[in-house]
Order: C-alpha cells, then sequence, then structure tokens
C-alpha cells in the first residue's frame, strides 16, 4: 500500500517475532495510514475509535500467538532524514520570506 512508518512487533512463546507495519499512503491528502501485518497480509479498517497500538498488539495475539513484548519503533530512514530534513526546510522557509519581505 505505501512506505512503512512505524513497526510493532511482538514473539511467541518460542521466540518466532511478528511484525504489523502502519504504512503511510502519500497519494492521499490528509496522508492515510493502514496496519498490514508482514507475515499474513491482515490490513483493518481504519474506521474505528480502537487504537493501532490496540489493534495490532491484539492480532498479533489473536492471530499468530505472538503476546510477548509488544513493542514499537519507528523506520528507520524516517528516523535518520528527520535531522535533515528539518533544518532545509526551515532555512527555505526563511529564505522565502525574506524574499517575499523584499
Amino acid at each position: 500500500m505505501g512506505a512503512p512508518i512505524r513497526h510493532y512487533t511482538a514473539m511467541t512463546p518460542d521466540g518466532e517475532v511478528f511484525t504489523v507495519n502502519v504504512e503511510r499512503d502519500f497519494r492521499y491528502d490528509p496522508y492515510r495510514d493502514f496496519l498490514v501485518c508482514a507475515h499474513c497480509g491482515w490490513s483493518p479498517s481504519l474506521l474505528t475509535m480502537e487504537k493501532i497500538i490496540d489493534m495490532a498488539g491484539e492480532h498479533l495475539a489473536s492471530a499468530h500467538g505472538a503476546d510477548r513484548g509488544l513493542s514499537q519503533r519507528e523506520n528507520e530512514s524516517l528516523r535518520k532524514a528527520r535531522p535533515i530534513v528539518l533544518p532545509i526546510v526551515v532555512v527555505l522557509l526563511i529564505g522565502l520570506f525574506v524574499y517575499l519581505r523584499s
């Protein structure tokens, strides 16, 4: 569907790791996020009041038996790009402001 921006992982009692990704589809405005299981393709409708982490944890526990150590982490590339892109955007905005004021 889109680019994974966050990962929820849990382990089974045997030590097998299962992952549910939050994928962002940038074709829509505003962006839309979808939950997708990396192992079975499960993707629920997010038109619900249930929190995403609760939905991911419930799926991992019920469908895969992975009920130990639910954790979440951001995608590595997004985390690395943020400190680089943010200063560039700030400099561009300041430059645009100075240009428009003159």
